[in-house]
């Protein structure tokens, strides 16, 4: 019986071990399964091919014709390869790189993953066009010129933004065609010039609105855009004696399957804003949430859609790149989205010459950064009423002869009982109290025109408080009748205009 036992006790021993080993072993595996998924899912396709590259013909006969497929095989090859560079250089983690580079190519990419990781540098590509120079007969080995945009910069903490710089490279990129694809064999840069970046300055009266129509404010306004109920929107903007609306460009519906349609919304808009005689204010990247350097590329692509369609309308008062990024820094590290802001500004001044530049901080706080490179300085003006011309005069300082607009002010009028925590008759008096505070201002915008039925839980949180103190910002009701605050509108912008 003794005998029995010890044999079982030594059988379930060896099983126990069997199977931790095996837990083990599947741990590691997991672990490494999800370490390459988050590499995987930051290298993500770019919604159009002309991201990864665009080609130009050929300038002579190649021994070896170079097809179409051939165009999407590579570019798709050069695309990956530098996306997966940033990505391996802001992760630290180098395990991809093998998956399209080789032989030198692969030794310095490795190299510069190690050099991210010990001094904070990073390169991202946003942009390339290339031109075949020569392809094997057998199809091995693929040279191209190369021009293309990089970003280079410098964080030494997660702080700050040491250095920067956005130039156009040009050089000759080699590739080997090998047994799982295309790989980068080397990249020789011949020549590296900073992007122009000139400046617009502008001055000129902006007291207007933040505009969502009152049912499809946020992610619904490009895919639920009605040209009818803008059209009416606007004359209602007018009533209120507003020159301007400041409107917001989600990023992803200017991007992929939806671009086109929305570009043609967003024409619809600017020629609206024209004939009803006002300006407009467009606010771009409306809604990023991720910084990452493996999505820079797609932004780019972002602004090479929009832009034209901007610097074509004479109805656009000035560009605001992003809405309130200083509230990013936490959640993203202030050098990535400083440095994020700065390739921004670089490739609009590029792509759109004589659009003057602006950035919506959150707070007067926030307005010195990045001043000298704006043409106007913008923040929004939430904080206690007390000091909001001491916060304006203060930021008037920092801007020198810039002009300084206050582009979101605004309360709630939503109330539990007895004007609290508003009403509609408080929210007209401390509207009043604020636009008046702020006189010394070049302009004002005021959150918002509409209030909103349904107000979009990823833009504001899942509080069911948050969400009812937000749906009550408008001077009109939600079915366009006026509140208190629209006569204050009225008669102050009255004075303005």
């Amino acid at each position: 019986m003794m005998r029995i036992a010890l044999l079982l006790v030594l059988f379930l021993t060896a099983a126990m071990s069997i199977l931790w080993g095996a837990a083990r072993a599947f741990d590691a595996a997991e672990e490494h399964r999800v370490t390459y998924r988050y590499i995987a899912a930051a290298h993500t396709p770019l919604p159009e091919a002309k991201s990864h590259v665009e080609w130009g013909p050929p300038s002579f006969m190649l021994v070896r014709p170079f097809t179409d497929a051939d165009a999407a095989a590579i570019g798709r090859a050069l695309g990956e390869a530098w996306q997966l560079l940033a990505i391996a250089q802001e992760s630290g983690n180098a395990d991809l790189i093998a998956d399209r580079f080789t032989g030198v190519a692969e030794t310095r990419a490795l190299r510069s993953v190690q050099d991210a990781s010990a001094h904070g540098g990073r390169m991202v590509v946003l942009d390339q066009t290339a031109t075949p120079i020569f392809f094997h007969k057998d199809g091995s080995l693929f040279q191209a010129e190369v021009e293309m945009t990089v970003v280079r910069y410098l964080a030494t903490d997660n702080h700050g933004l040491d250095a920067i710089e956005v130039t156009r490279d040009t050089g000759i990129a080699t590739f080997l065609n090998e047994t799982t694809g295309w790989r980068l064999m080397s990249w020789e840069r011949r020549t590296s010039d900073a992007l122009a970046a000139s400046p617009a300055p502008f001055a000129g009266p902006v007291f207007g609105l933040n505009y969502y129509p009152s049912e499809t404010p946020w992610r619904d306004f490009w895919p639920e855009f009605d040209v009818n109920d803008v059209a009416r929107d606007f004359d209602l903007v007018r009533t209120l004696n507003a020159d301007s609306v400041r409107v917001f460009l989600t990023r992803d519906a200017f991007l992929g399957e939806t671009s086109d349609a929305s570009l043609e919304r967003l024409k619809q808009l600017l020629a609206l804003a024209e004939d009803k005689g006002l300006r407009v204010v467009p606010t771009l990247f409306d809604l990023k949430q991720d910084y990452g350097l493996g999505t820079w590329a797609d932004d780019a692509l972002y602004l090479e859609h929009v832009l034209p369609v901007l610097r074509a309308s004479p109805a656009v008062s000035f560009v605001d790149l992003k809405n309130e990024p200083d509230l990013d820094f936490d959640a993203h590290g202030t050098a990535k989205v400083t440095a994020w802001l700065e390739t921004m500004i670089s490739l609009t001044r590029a792509g759109a010459t004589g659009l003057p530049l602006t950035i919506g901080w959150s707070s007067a706080e926030a307005a010195e950064l990045l001043v000298d490179r704006l043409d106007v300085v913008t923040y929004h003006d939430y904080a206690p009423l007390d000091g909001t011309a001491t916060r304006l005069n203060a930021v008037r300082r920092i801007a020198g002869e810039k002009p300084v607009y206050i582009t979101e002010i605004g309360d709630t009028s939503f109330g539990l009982a007895f004007g609290i925590p508003g009403s509609e008759t408080t929210q007209a008096d401390r509207l009043k109290a604020r636009i008046e505070a702020l006189s010394a201002a070049d302009g004002i915008m005021v959150w918002t025109l509409f209030d909103f039925p349904e107000v979009d839980p990823s833009v504001v949180g899942a509080s069911p408080w948050v969400k009812r103190l937000q749906s009550s910002f408008g001077v009109l009701r939600a079915d366009g009748t006026e509140k208190p605050g629209a006569e204050v509108l009225r008669t102050l912008f009255a004075r303005e205009n």
